[in-house]
Parts: structure tokens; sequence; C-alpha cells
């Protein structure tokens, strides 16, 4: 099987929960893919140092543009288009076991006329949803959340990722609460956001304890 990292917004942290979620599972076969990379930065790159994977364990983008912009923006500013049946296929014929990051949130377009959304409801994966622990993630949350059962897609629940602060433990309670979601877990970022492969690995030990989504890792 497979499932999806998706976020409630652009740079909440779905590389860095797609590590963690690589640095639990690699071991039992999981491979990550982002099938969209905008911007000069390889996501796949940092999660295979973070989470130590082999070149196998983290495949290929599908399409990526080197502006750092919404994917239909940045295909057209490289005088392309991406195709959502090509995407679909390339994504579901690319093996069993996957962790598939998103580019952006939910309502990103790909296409003038096709989201992140639409991709998802023809995937049909389960949903990993990553989240804040700031300011305004339970609204972001919330909302990400409601578009996504609306579209009838499964959530595996939700994992939180940012600094402790004094707002995190009413937020992710309140989101948990009234999303009426799962808790699959946080990862806390020091004050100069940093985290190095060796912190990943720690983290990883005392994720997903009950092991929720080895289930779709399969």
């Amino acid at each position: 099987m497979a499932l999806v990292v998706a976020g409630t917004g652009t740079d909440v942290g779905k590389t860095l929960a797609s590590a963690l979620i690589m640095a639990k599972y690699a071991r039992h076969g999981a491979r990550y893919l982002k099938p969209v990379q905008t911007g000069d930065t390889s996501d796949r790159a940092v999660v295979a140092d973070l989470a130590g994977l082999q070149q196998d364990q983290a495949l290929s983008e599908i399409y990526s543009f080197s502006t750092a912009a919404s994917p239909h923006y940045a295909a057209e500013l490289a005088n392309t288009i991406i195709e959502p049946h090509h995407l679909v296929q390339q994504i579901k014929n690319s093996g069993r076991a996957l962790v598939v990051e998103l580019a952006g949130g939910l309502m990103v377009p790909l296409t003038r006329n096709y989201t992140n959304l639409d991709l998802l409801r023809d995937l049909r994966f389960p949903v990993v949803l990553v989240a804040s622990t700031g300011l305004g993630t339970i609204n972001h949350s919330l909302l990400s959340h409601a578009a996504l059962t609306q579209a009838g897609l499964s959530v595996c629940g939700f994992i939180f990722v940012g600094k402790a602060g004094p707002l995190k433990e009413d937020n992710i309670r309140t989101v948990l609460q009234l999303a009426g979601a799962g808790y699959l877990g946080e990862l806390l970022l020091n004050e100069s956001g940093h985290l190095d492969a060796a912190a990943m690995r720690q983290l990883a030990a005392g994720f997903d304890a009950a092991e929720t989504l080895r289930q779709y890792l399969a």
C-alpha cells in the first residue's frame, strides 16, 4: 500500500514529517517519493540525509522545476505542464510501501484546474496530515481535515511540527478534539530549527508507538 503526507499549508514541516516516517519505517521496506518538486532545494536529498536512506529508498521526482513557486506556475515558467493522468499513473506504478509527499497544501494547483486535493481523490491513498504547533494552526488544520473527509479520503492522523511555545499543548488538544482525528506524534524543533540525522533517529524511536502507519506500508 502507500500513504500521502499532506500539509495544512506551505512550510508546515511535511518534509521533516516524511523524514520521521522514513526513519521509522524504511527498515520495513518503505520508500519516499516527492512527485512534484519546485525550487532549488531537493526535499528528496533532505529526507534521505535525515532518515539515513539508501539511494533506492528515495525515488526520483516525476516533475521537478527550478522556480520556488506553486507547481502550476513553476511548470508554466519552464514551458511545460503537469499532466494529471501521467502523474497519477507514475505514482501508482512506483511500487508498494510508498510515502508520498505533496508539494504545498491541499488546494495548491498542479495545473490551472487540478489541485493536490484532486490528486488525492484520484490516488485514494490514506493521508497523514502535517500541522504546525503555532498560532493559526487550529483554523488551517480543521479546514484541511474537513476538506479531506468531505472528499471521502481516509485520514490516518496528525503529525505536529514546530517549536514548543506556550500554545502548543492546547493547539494540539483542540485540533484533535474538534477534528475527531488521531494523534501520530510531534516533531519539536529547537530555537535554531536545526535537526540532524542523529536527532531524527532518536525521535523516530518513539514515533508512532502503536505503529498505526505500518499497515499502510506493507
